[in-house]
């Protein structure tokens, strides 16, 4: 029941604030499994008639993430006679799907792209299986930082990091050189500086997704970060109305007088184009190639030149996880493991695949086919994460409300990080 409760509670939210993009009800019918039966040394999928496939239902974040699984499963599906099916969801409704899913005693789903900030929430609410014990380990060769997100608190592993999502500083070559920059700056001061003479010589200076919830919150972190701040600090006491947090807010909208608000497709779109010269990027949306229009920078680590230093790039890494309910587990583990293995990972790069594991990352060939993965490496072994909490889904719709409220001046700064605070301390006593 608690688990149930749970999970109904953070979706309600979500609902209620209107970020829900999907209303599915999260279950597909479904026919009644067997209990996985062993043969030959294979496992066979539950449920399954004799002479009939297997079969692994995914549900994927859609974009590049989906391409990558579409051109590597089809050997999988070879090798292990079986087929899949790919459901490509948004953001929430991949959440929801997946929270109101695990409560039924037969899952729909076997194999989950999981974002690092819902992972705490589904581990302590059951919903995904303990993958140590299955007899899973986590390989040196993946970057030691991004595994920390998928392991629980004893080191057991519910998430195997499959794509190694890190937020960095995203512009166009050409208008950067034309305003006299070889590439972005190293400060958050000389950032303002260069999206205000790209709006004076005519472009969009700085991309921005100020929309309320997750969009907004993203935005804002990195330079929250750089300010010196944190949404909690170490022992998950709630540090937003603070002053680091109103100097990051303000200088957030500041930023936003030298640009405009887009939808992450549209900022792609424009800084390709050269009609906007920056913004900030997920590889998942898009990593430029070796002689694109477009490049990657680190994100700037501090505000300005004689201010102190902070790691500045957050992580939205995907992992790969099973439901508690699959029936087809070590099916599932065996995609997981041959889907996150080093060579399909090197193969992955050519579909927009962003690696996890370092050797990808020191290969020579593959950083001459894609040599923004240099900045992507880099990101990836000093990224911060955002705190591993179960409602951290639920701070981040209240939070991100609040701070819409102050960038749309529905309310002034000082009173949105106020009501923040309070609302966000009341979900933690919760």
């Amino acid at each position: 029941m608690r688990k149930r409760l749970a999970a109904m509670a953070i979706v309600g939210t979500m609902l209620a604030t209107g970020i829900m993009t999907g209303c599915a009800s999260g279950k597909a019918p479904k026919e009644e499994r067997k209990s996985t039966e062993q043969a030959a040394g294979q496992s066979v999928d539950a449920g399954t008639q004799e002479g009939e496939k297997a079969k692994l239902t995914l549900v994927l974040r859609a974009g590049s993430y989906t391409d990558v699984m579409k051109n590597l499963a089809p050997a999988f599906a070879e090798e292990h006679d079986c087929e899949f099916e790919f459901l490509d969801l948004g953001f929430t409704d991949m959440y929801q799907k997946i929270a109101l899913d695990s409560q039924n005693s037969e899952g729909t789903y076997d194999v989950l792209m999981i974002d690092g900030s819902w992972l705490s929430e589904f581990l302590e609410n059951g919903t995904i299986v303990n993958m140590s014990e299955m007899g899973y380990s986590l390989d040196p060769d993946f970057i030691e930082l991004a595994t920390k997100g998928g392991l629980d608190d004893g080191g057991n592993v519910y998430g195997v990091p499959f794509y190694g999502n890190v937020m960095v500083q995203f512009y166009n070559k050409q208008v950067l050189k034309d305003l006299g920059y070889e590439k972005t700056p190293d400060t958050w001061e000389g950032i303002l500086e260069v999206a205000k003479k790209a709006k004076e010589s005519g472009k969009e200076g700085y991309l921005l997704r100020a929309q309320a919830g997750e969009n907004i919150l993203t935005d804002i972190y990195p330079i929250l970060l750089a300010h010196g701040g944190q949404v909690l600090d170490e022992n998950n006491n709630v540090t937003i109305n603070t002053p680091e947090f109103k100097k990051a807010l303000e200088f957030y909208m500041t930023l936003k007088e030298y640009g405009t608000i887009m939808d992450k497709d549209d900022i792609v779109a424009s800084v390709q184009s050269g009609n906007g010269a920056m913004s900030l990027d997920w590889p998942g949306w898009y990593t430029p190639l070796e002689n694109d229009t477009s490049a990657f920078n680190m994100i700037p680590k501090k505000v300005g030149e004689n201010d102190p230093e902070y790691p500045s790039s957050i992580y939205g890494l995907w992992y790969l996880g099973i439901p508690e309910n699959s029936q087809n587990r070590e099916l599932a583990l065996e995609f997981i493991k041959y889907i996150t293995d080093a060579g399909q990972q090197m193969d992955s790069v050519q579909y927009g695949g962003v690696p996890t594991r370092t050797s990808v990352y020191e290969n020579p060939d593959i950083i001459a086919q894609s040599p923004n993965l240099e900045y992507v490496y880099q990101a990836l072994k000093e990224a911060v994460y955002r705190p591993r909490i179960r409602q951290w889904t639920e701070i981040t719709v209240t939070l991100g409300t609040e701070l819409d409220n102050a960038v749309q001046g529905a309310k002034s700064v000082d009173d949105a990080l106020k009501d923040a605070q309070t609302a966000c301390e009341q979900i933690m006593d919760n």
